[in-house]
Parts: C-alpha cells; sequence; structure tokens
C-alpha cells in the first residue's frame, strides 16, 4: 500500500482542480460558416473576424468551419483549394484570443456520394469526422444504406448536421428511423430557441442523443454565433449542470476523434 504525505496529496487535488477547470472552460461550436465568400455565410474578413470575437465572448475556444459542399457542382479538390484561399486571407488577422479552428465542411448528401473515393478529404481537419447534411425531400432507406457504406469503406464517422430541422419534413417513422442509425447527431442552438423544435432538442439531452452543438452562424446580423441563447434555454429548462455536462461531452468526443490518419 503507497501512503501520500500531505503536501504530496494538495499538490495532487491541486493539479486536479486545475484540470477540471480548463474542461469547464472548454466548449466547441461544431458547425459554422465564418470562412470569408465561401458560401452564403460570411462575405468579407471583416464580418469573418467578428463572427470569431463573438462566439469567443460567448465562451467558444473551438469552433469548425463547415462550409457548404455541394457534390454536383464541384470536386472535393476545388472545394479545398477555395477554402485555403479564404483561410489565407483571416491568417493574419487570427491572434490566442480567438476560437481554436478547425477546418471541415458541411456536405450535402447527393446519391452516388459513398462511391467518391475523395469525399474523405472534407473530413473534420485531424478527426475521421464527415458532417452530412440531409437532403429536404422525402427519406429512403437507400440514404441510410449509402451512408452506412461510405461511414464503413472509408473509416469515417459519420455526423448528421441540424437533424432538428428534418422533423417537419419526414413522415414520423421515417424520421423516427433517424436515431436508429450508427451516426452522430448534430443540433444547433438555434434548435433550443425555437418553439417548433426546443421539446425535441431538450429531449435528445435527456436521451443521450445530442452528440455536438454548433451555431449554424452565418453572418452577424440574422444569423450570428448565439451558443449563449442556446445555454440560456438548457439551464433553464434543465439545469446549469445539464448545460456544462453537454459541453464537456461534446468537446470530450470531438477529442475522441482526433489525429486520425
Amino acid at each position: 500500500m503507497i501512503s501520500y504525505s500531505p503536501p504530496k496529496i494538495k499538490l495532487i487535488l491541486s493539479a486536479l482542480s486545475v484540470i477540471i477547470e480548463k474542461r469547464r472552460d472548454t466548449m466547441l461550436d461544431f458547425h459554422s460558416h465564418f470562412l470569408p465568400k465561401m458560401d452564403d455565410g460570411s462575405q468579407s474578413t471583416e464580418m469573418s473576424m467578428e463572427m470569431l470575437r463573438s462566439s469567443r465572448k460567448q465562451g467558444v475556444t473551438t469552433i469548425v468551419s463547415t462550409s457548404h459542399f455541394y457534390g454536383t457542382d464541384e470536386s472535393p479538390e476545388r472545394f479545398l483549394r477555395r477554402r485555403q484561399h479564404a483561410v489565407n486571407k483571416l491568417l493574419p488577422l487570427l491572434t490566442d484570443d480567438h476560437p481554436e479552428i478547425y477546418l471541415g465542411a458541411e456536405i450535402l448528401y447527393y446519391p452516388g456520394i459513398s462511391h467518391s473515393e475523395s469525399i474523405s478529404q472534407l473530413r473534420i481537419q485531424g478527426t475521421d469526422l464527415l458532417l452530412i447534411e440531409m437532403p429536404f425531400v422525402t427519406w429512403s432507406d437507400r440514404i441510410f444504406d449509402e451512408l452506412t457504406t461510405l461511414q464503413y469503406n472509408q473509416n469515417l464517422h459519420i455526423v448528421l448536421a441540424h437533424v432538428e430541422r428534418y422533423q417537419s419534413i419526414q413522415k414520423r417513422g421515417m424520421y423516427a428511423r433517424l436515431f436508429e442509425q450508427p451516426f452522430y447527431f448534430q443540433c444547433n442552438a438555434g434548435a433550443f430557441t425555437s418553439r417548433r423544435s426546443r421539446k425535441l432538442a431538450l429531449k435528445m439531452i435527456d436521451n443521450g442523443l445530442l452528440h455536438f452543438i454548433g451555431t449554424d452562424c452565418h453572418n452577424t446580423d440574422r444569423r450570428p454565433p448565439n451558443m449563449d441563447e442556446a445555454r440560456r434555454v438548457i439551464e433553464k429548462k434543465l439545469s446549469p449542470t445539464d448545460w456544462r455536462r453537454l459541453t464537456r461531452e461534446c468537446n470530450d468526443r470531438f477529442n475522441r476523434h482526433k489525429d486520425y490518419s
């Protein structure tokens, strides 16, 4: 049996408290459109920087850039060239006061996506996570089957974007099947402020089905960073503890998928 003297115990407890405090201060925004002139998001470097500053003020420490990718319009290679050009505009302006940035894409599902050998290039930087936007049409089993094939054949983990949006346009049985799929689910912060989706989003937290939360911010006025709004609703409807647990679990889950090669 190993015995510790009181000074050593104090050191250990102090180190643990620092680790715990750092984890409390960590917040991930998994879905955003702040890169300038990549899509319908930010249209200038000034707007991009203002979005990043606003995100940081709301406690976001890590933000994932997920510009729209439409496979029927361009190749992953062309998208990556455009994305790097946008990043180069921001690099000289970034400081340690801004959130840590990871690059990715929001990929709209299209038939045949599982056959694209280069689609995995659009996974979230340094991870095996791939953000997929489901089509706003009636779904079929074929869509689920193809995404499952894509996930397993290319050793990816698919994250379905803003799943709260599809509830009103899918038949109840098909929408329920969504949550039986072997994917991660992401909700927008706005899901908690909307009366149409709040009940579903809160239920997803209770059932352990909300794997990532993102603001899906596009600009500084109509669709600004709004993580604070989600925090206030979750703390009121559930509890501050539930909010801290959610943000910690999202961050820990993201970290588990890092260092993908």
